[in-house]
């Protein structure tokens, strides 16, 4: 099975303006498929876990969720849920 390195920029936000969020979204995603190359950690413990916890989700939670294979959409709008529809 070939794996795959995550293209997606640090510097990319999405439509709710959380930087480096669609990135996390791509590695985890990819991880929990088991198809994300074996350089890159799914949730690393840098700027992955400051971007969970500036936005105050935690891992497992956050893994739980990528674990129902979220678009990246869905996963924007269970943020906006997990902080009560607002950043």
């Amino acid at each position: 099975m070939s794996k795959v390195i995550p293209v997606i920029s640090s510097g990319i936000a999405g439509p709710l303006g959380v930087l480096h969020l669609p990135r996390l979204w791509q590695k985890a995603s990819l991880g929990a498929a088991g198809k994300l190359h074996d350089d890159y950690p799914a949730i690393g413990a840098g700027y992955d876990q400051m971007v969970l916890d500036g936005l105050g989700i935690a891992k497992d939670a956050f893994v739980a969720f990528i674990n129902t294979k979220p678009t990246y959409v869905q996963l924007e709008a269970w943020v906006l849920q997990q902080k009560g529809g607002s950043l």
